[in-house]
């Protein structure tokens, strides 16, 4: 028996006869997908003549379900659902198959974290542009509300009212100094330890001030401050250039190993700081930011230990 085309209107009749099923009322199954009275009863009439069976018994005062009208909306309703489904899927695929994530990044993170998470990226979703954003607190903030950027990661968890801060993983703070310095040849520090070291200080109001600042009041101890850079890469190179030590996170072993520094840990004090996605509050991801947020979790999952970088939360969550 050769089977019968289906109706091309079929998905919209069965959308109608589902709304009329639920409600039991032509007029509020009107209402509902936006048609006219009579239109309902054409698709519910002409869906009955396709299947050759009745689904409605109506009279002038109520309407009920046959028998086959109960299993229809059952099954009608998961066909739907699925279609639903499916659509999005499709779609979703469509989106990532080509576009653009603004992304936002702190200078250590960006160093760091970005170049590992690029190459899983790119692999997977060749036809998406990245656009890398190296910014403070007060630059990132900005960009993300602002919508110049899609999201940020950094450690800048104080955020506006607009934006929200979903911790990622914790930023661990080591000793950085020149290998062939006296105490290099530790296993680990005391916090203590730094009151005879020269340290080589961040900027005021960076966050990797604050943690160095709130580990020496804990520790009681003050510090000799030679110099204060704002960026990583000057801080690593005046330690390299014998000027002092760094209190900072480890940031890339192999640009240590090309300065010939070490990084020791604290065994005192757990000097860290947490790292997290900053995103507008309420607004859904794009497909390719998205997938870019995906890879980014599964990257810090992979590779965060050798970066000094504690996960805090399951990789995939929202």
């Amino acid at each position: 028996m050769t089977e019968r085309p289906l109706p091309k209107q079929l998905i919209g009749q069965l959308a109608t006869f589902v709304a009329v099923a639920e409600t039991l009322s032509f007029r509020q199954a009107a209402e509902i997908v936006g048609r006219s009275q009579p239109a309902i009863s054409a698709h519910v009439r002409q869906l009955e003549d396709y299947l050759g069976v009745a689904l409605l018994s109506r009279n002038t005062r109520r309407v009920r379900l046959t028998s086959a009208g109960s299993e229809l909306l059952d099954r009608g309703k998961k066909i739907l659902n699925e279609t639903r489904r499916l659509v999005g899927d499709m779609q979703s695929q469509a989106g990532l198959l080509s576009g653009l994530v603004v992304a936002s990044f702190s200078p250590t993170i960006a160093v760091s974290l970005t170049p590992r998470v690029l190459q899983s990226f790119v692999a997977d979703y060749p036809g998406i542009r990245v656009q890398l954003r190296e910014e403070l607190g007060p630059d990132m903030l900005h960009a993300v509300q602002s919508a110049e950027a899609d999201i940020g990661i950094g450690p800048y968890a104080n955020v506006p009212e607009a934006l929200d801060f979903q911790p990622l993983f914790d930023q661990e703070f080591f000793l950085i100094l020149r290998a062939d310095h006296p105490i290099a040849n530790r296993d680990t520090v005391r916090v203590a330890d730094l009151a005879d070291l020269d340290v080589l200080c961040s900027s005021i109001g960076t966050t990797a001030r604050m943690v160095l600042e709130q580990a020496l009041r804990e520790a009681g101890i003050s510090v000799n401050t030679r110099f204060e850079a704002l960026q990583y890469p000057t801080l690593f190179a005046l330690a390299a250039s014998g000027f002092g030590c760094a209190v900072m996170p480890l940031v890339d072993l192999n640009l240590l190993a090309a300065l010939n520094l070490r990084a020791l840990p604290f065994r005192d004090a757990r000097l860290h700081r947490s790292v997290g996605l900053i995103t507008r509050r309420g607004e859904a991801f794009a497909p390719p930011v998205a997938a870019f947020v995906s890879a980014l979790k599964e990257t810090a999952a992979r590779e965060g230990p050798a970066l000094g970088l504690e996960q805090t939360v399951q990789k995939g969550t929202a």
